[in-house]
């Protein structure tokens, strides 16, 4: 490995390029776009602009237009793929239909025929998405990653077969319409390597932070290597901090994206400018950055700590439509300790697990959260703090690796399959009128969470005070819905309002059923009920007043998805 580093590539690329065939995808957030009005359309098939279902579900109701496909029968041909490759859409259902993804080497996977399938499909009427991940070979390929509303349905299946043919879809009963197509040939071609050995500076001390103060502790040893590689720390103190250093050639002008993967502290620096923020990781959580390189050679810096974790370093390189290319040796980077997962599941009974949640897009944790799973596969969390429903989902229940494994750190449940996330504030507040803005949080003073019971089923129902009011709160299963009766009693100084729903969109799909964010997911309640649609704050919110004449008033509400 100390040769010059073009007779070390020539000999090392064959090697290398095969590596790179089992090096899985990096997660490139956008793929390019396959317009609708490309594809062959065969007969039964038909370019629209919008798209719904009646109020059953039974039957698509469609508008002019050509950005989504909908049709019934005939298979649809997505594409013919030579490569590797990466797919993405998005479907809707009507209710009955048998929806199957075909193959290029010819296997059918029906979406309804599974009950593994089956149960992370969305109700009839809704968006859903579809990802697959695929690698092309020859008498055989791989099903690298096959995922329904996010969750892996199929990973590393074997697809053995000599042909190669079409991918296609098809609704064999009812109708299906599919939309936001992207496609993306993924090569296992080089995109960038080093033009000279890597110098590196092995430091004393460990857990440092700071690549700066790491540059000014005493100098253990100085040398190069062909590659960025963990291993030149090898009989140097256990404590130790490596700064390296080297030339990295891009062999075209463009963006590339690296990415980091250490057990302990790393960053990483190019021309001088951070892409790659220090920070404390586990083996197998990555870290991301993106530069934009001019071709040739360009200065790349990677610091790294050693902590208490499993020590190793690696780091990938990728273009969009390229895999990710290692630049370390492949001792470097050992495979991460095999954690299986730790999940709770329901069985005859409901399971209730207080936990920290962490929302998308909140920089803090939900330190007050209760989560509840039921036999019937629909569960939710609710933060206690504020009541708030903050996310519901179907499919499995609880991973609780993070809070049971080892030191437990961060503390924090995730939900196991498909998840619909309402707006995460209170849906019970006093407004002085029907214009009031919707507050983001109540403090202690407003509302003060007493307890809760269990029925037989172990199921929760909490209580709180509000303004004035008690509360009880009862969520419960109900086929593929989540029924939300809330119960007041007491004076309230003014109106309390339930807002049921809060979102980018709000369409009426029928009496007291409304469509939320681009029928992500729907709400449902008493079509005799005087709801208010309007707008606030950027978003479109449904509020039901709730009558309190008596000193007692309810109201009940469902998400379906």
């Amino acid at each position: 490995m100390n040769k010059q580093i073009t007779s070390f590539f020539q000999r090392i690329a064959p090697l290398l390029l095969a590596w790179l065939l089992v090096v899985p995808l990096y997660a490139q957030q956008e793929l390019p776009a396959l317009p609708p009005a490309q594809l062959n359309r065969p007969a039964g098939w038909q370019l629209v602009g919008a798209v719904s279902t009646t109020a059953d579900g039974a039957s698509l109701k469609t508008q002019p237009g050509s950005t989504i496909l909908t049709g019934a029968g005939e298979p649809l041909t997505l594409l013919t793929p030579t490569d590797d490759f990466r797919l993405r859409f998005d479907m809707l259902l009507s209710a009955n239909t048998d929806f199957v993804l075909t193959m290029p080497t010819g296997q059918a996977m029906s979406f309804t025929g599974t009950q593994e399938m089956a149960r992370l499909t969305k109700a009839p009427g809704l968006w859903q998405t579809v990802d697959v991940w695929y690698k092309t070979g020859k008498g055989h390929a791989l099903l690298e990653k096959l995922a329904l509303n996010g969750v892996t349905v199929r990973e590393s299946q074997t697809l053995n077969n000599a042909k190669s043919g079409p991918l296609t879809i098809m609704a064999k009963t009812g109708s299906v319409a599919i939309r936001n197509i992207g496609y993306r040939v993924m090569s296992p071609r080089l995109v960038a390597q080093w033009s000279s050995p890597v110098s590196y500076t092995i430091v004393e001390g460990g857990y440092v932070t700071s690549r700066i103060v790491a540059q000014s502790k005493k100098v253990l040893k100085q040398d190069t290597a062909s590659l960025l590689t963990y291993e030149v720390s090898y009989g140097q103190p256990r404590q130790h901090s490596i700064l390296f250093s080297g030339k990295l050639t891009a062999l075209q002008a463009g963006d590339y994206q690296f990415e980091l993967n250490q057990g302990g502290v790393g960053g990483v620096w190019i021309d001088g400018k951070e892409i790659i923020p220090t920070d404390h990781r586990e083996l197998g959580q990555s870290s991301f950055g993106t530069a934009n390189l001019t071709a040739g050679p360009h200065t790349v810096e990677v610091y790294f700590s050693r902590s208490w974790f499993r020590p190793g370093l690696g780091l990938f390189v990728s273009q969009a439509g390229t895999r990710s290319q290692p630049l370390h040796s492949l001792s470097s980077l050992p495979e991460p300790d095999p954690v299986a997962v730790v999940s709770v599941q329901p069985t005859t009974k409901a399971e209730l697990i207080r936990s920290f949640v962490q929302m998308p897009g909140e920089k803090t944790k939900r330190t007050h959260s209760l989560s509840v799973g039921s036999p019937e596969g629909l569960h939710y969390t609710v933060d206690l703090n504020q009541m708030a429903l903050l996310q519901t989902w179907k499919g499995d229940f609880a991973n609780v690796t993070e809070m049971w494994y080892e030191r437990g750190e961060p503390q924090l449940l995730s939900p196991m399959g498909v998840t619909v996330r309402p707006p995460a504030q209170s849906p019970l507040v006093v407004l002085t009128n029907e214009t009031t803005a919707w507050p983001d949080s109540l403090g202690e003073n407003v509302l003060q969470y007493k307890g809760l019971t269990v029925d037989k089923q172990g199921m929760p129902t909490v209580e709180y005070t509000l303004a004035g009011t008690t509360v009880t709160d009862a969520i419960r299963p109900d086929g593929n819905a989540l029924v939300r009766t809330l119960t007041l009693k007491g004076s309230p100084d003014g109106t309390p309002y339930c807002r049921v729903a809060a979102g980018t969109t709000i369409d009426e799909v029928g009496k007291g059923l409304y469509a939320v964010n681009d029928r992500s997911y729907f709400v449902r309640f008493d079509p005799k009920a005087k709801v208010k649609l309007r707008q606030s704050n950027g978003k479109q919110e449904l509020l039901l007043p709730i009558d309190m004449k008596s000193g007692a008033g309810t109201v009940q509400y469902s998400i379906v998805f």
